[in-house]
């Protein structure tokens, strides 16, 4: 069933994509913006509180949309489909990377804190959480992943590995429309460069990987691809400016630090904009009409966004946990000594500068790669290069990044967080991989441009300077590819072994206790865990939280009490979860209740401890 669920849920995408196709874009940044299309539409919905009626309208349209695109095709007898090397390279990485995410499970801490638990309340809830409830705590985050992951496991059913392939298909579609930044994407050597810095990435995105829900990795291939937009489609205006709407709103609502790369997105489109207003006769009205066009494009930009910022401060009075709110960071500021900022400063820059750091070898391939691409160009080809110019925008536009990253940790982060830079490595990771992608797309350009025949119309298999010219051409990009697939590969494998060696965690735990828990309840749970420290951080909570579909979840570890009162601080809870035997908890209940205690689900009564199925469970807690 979820087969078939999931090839009609493919086709309605593939509807959209046909409608972008239509109005013009890009072929390779048209599944991107299928992707877009259908995720702005269910936010719309969600927003005035029809989000299941969207979401099947949403269906309907792309099914109706494939259906037309179909029918004509057929019979006009357009049905040629071209591929490319790289199309089936793909196709083939993309199914087996679909595979091994179905098979592993959420183990993340910020899955349950909030990614994974506001799309299973938007799907089984069916509308934007309100004050009133107490399981989405981060009421502030952007909703635009969880609009279209809460789409997809509507459409195909809820499971976990169907919330991965969703994460995924946003990366996948994001990177696949990287090859609308070439020159020319025939050319096999280039797109196989291509493929390989694509692979390469997977080694920058190490820190979370993609069996996980968090969008780090996927807001620096959203930013690259908004660039992409702006240059694919600078001879046309309208396309261009639809385009870039899109993709900015959709960033936006990924996640609020993306405004950063939302603003470059745009400096770059006004540039490229005003370019071209150059190359006009009538000057005057040209620039009237250019600017106009620029304030509306970025005011459409903003919409979706500022749409969020009204929702969230009309819902919610009081400010959010990791709310953009002035008065709490001048609080923070104030509260804050020198030293403690000084402190922080240095850990900051004693990172920046560690060359065993995964940020300081990116930021040194970035450097060393256009450094050496401008040189050969330049005086061994005697060409023209953009890679030195580009060496200059990288490193500006890298360095403005971390002066944001480290007035986060001195403003907004919480002083036990800053001080040991929480999250640095994802966070700096954003820009290494946004960097490595547009400075590899510029490379790439230049090596095409700086080749025998720099003329795309011109281009045969007989444009070659020598029969060995030829082999050494074939031969490197056989190995390009080689090399692409092994790394992608060998990301798949540690995928893999992380699902194996994760078996014995506290989620997969839990899920194999309560499979299927979908009505969201507020029953008073104690969920007992042999991890403190997964206690301590709230990681017990949220997961208990996710799984059991309850905002009265409270994680416990330390039961250091007399029998008495134990016995009290169980009678004040409903139920009694424990997914791993717990010695204290099960010594202190065989004094109190004369019971041997393991692992499994207990009801708690006056005088003992009921145990019950995961089925009664559920079904009392659904009554």
């Amino acid at each position: 069933m979820i087969v078939l669920a999931s090839l009609f849920f493919c086709l309605a995408t593939g509807g959209y994509r046909q409608l972008a196709m239509f109005l013009g874009s890009n072929r390779y940044l048209s599944w991107l913006l299928a992707i877009i299309i259908q995720s702005m539409m269910v936010y719309l919905a969600a927003l005035i509180g029809q989000l299941k009626f969207g979401i099947w309208l949403t269906f309907l349209v792309g099914m109706l949309l494939f259906l037309s695109t179909f029918i004509k095709n057929v019979c006009s007898r357009e049905t040629t489909i071209k591929l490319h090397v790289f199309d089936a390279w793909f196709i083939i990485f993309g199914f087996l990377m679909i595979i091994a995410l179905y098979h592993s499970s959420l183990i993340h801490y910020d899955n349950f804190s909030h990614w994974a638990t506001i799309v299973k309340y938007l799907t089984f809830v069916g509308q934007l959480p309100d004050a009133h409830q107490n399981l989405v705590t981060f009421t502030d985050y952007p909703p635009a992943t969880a609009m279209f992951l809460t789409y997809i496991t509507s459409i195909v059913g809820y499971h976990e590995g169907i919330l991965l392939i969703g994460q995924f298909m946003m990366i996948w579609a994001s990177a696949y429309a990287l090859f609308g930044g070439l020159r020319d994407p025939k050319r096999a050597v280039i797109t196989a460069s291509l493929l390989t810095i694509i692979s390469l990435l997977n080694i920058f995105n190490i820190a979370i990987r993609m069996n996980n829900l968090l969008v780090d990795f996927l807001l620096a291939l959203l930013a690259a691809t908004g660039m992409i937009a702006v240059y694919c489609e600078k001879k046309k205006p309208k396309l261009q400016s639809m385009s870039v709407i899109l993709i900015v709103n959709f960033l936006l609502l990924t996640k609020s630090s993306a405004i950063y790369f939302g603003i470059l997105i745009l400096v770059y489109f006004a540039i490229t904009r005003f370019k071209e207003m150059s190359l006009k006769i009538n000057k005057i009205k040209t620039i009237f009409t250019v600017i106009c066009h620029i304030i509306v494009t970025i005011l459409l930009s903003f919409l979706g966004w500022m749409y969020w910022r009204l929702h969230v401060a009309h819902v919610f009075t009081a400010a959010s946990k990791h709310a953009l709110n002035l008065q709490a960071y001048e609080n923070q500021v104030s509260h804050e000594s020198q030293n403690t900022k000084l402190l922080i400063i240095k850990k900051f820059v004693a990172y920046l500068f560690n060359v065993d750091t995964l940020f300081f070898k990116g930021f040194l391939l970035i450097n060393v790669a256009l450094l050496v691409t401008w040189g050969i160009i330049r005086f061994l080809l005697h060409k023209k290069s953009f890679s030195f110019k580009m060496l200059f925008i990288t490193n500006g536009i890298i360095l403005l990044y971390i002066i944001g990253v480290l007035v986060m940790f001195l403003v907004s982060m919480p002083y036990n967080e800053a001080i040991t830079l929480a999250g640095i490595d994802r966070y700096l990771s954003t820009i290494i991989v946004f960097s490595i992608t547009t400075a590899g797309l510029v490379i790439l350009n230049d090596c095409d441009l700086a080749s025998f025949q720099p003329d795309i119309l011109l281009r045969d298999a007989k444009n070659f300077a020598s029969l060995r010219t030829k082999q050494l051409y074939q031969e490197t990009t056989f190995i390009l590819i080689l090399i692409a697939s092994v790394l992608m590969l060998s990301e798949i494998n540690g995928i893999n072994f992380n699902a194996r060696e994760s078996r014995q965690a506290l989620p997969v735990n839990l899920h194999e206790m309560l499979p299927n828990q979908i009505k969201f309840n507020h029953k008073k749970i104690l969920l007992v865990d042999v991890n403190a420290s997964d206690v301590a951080n709230s990681y017990t909570q949220f997961v208990g939280r996710y799984y059991m579909f309850n905002d009265q979840v409270i994680g416990r570890e330390a039961f250091d009490m007399s029998t008495s009162k134990f016995k009290d601080l169980v009678s004040q809870y409903d139920y009694i979860v424990i997914p791993e035997k717990h010695q204290t908890f099960s010594l202190l209940a065989k004094r109190a209740y004369h019971q041997k205690i393991g692992a499994g689900i207990y009801k708690s009564n006056p005088d003992n401890l009921q145990i019950v199925s995961a089925k009664k469970y559920m079904n009392e807690v659904n009554e």
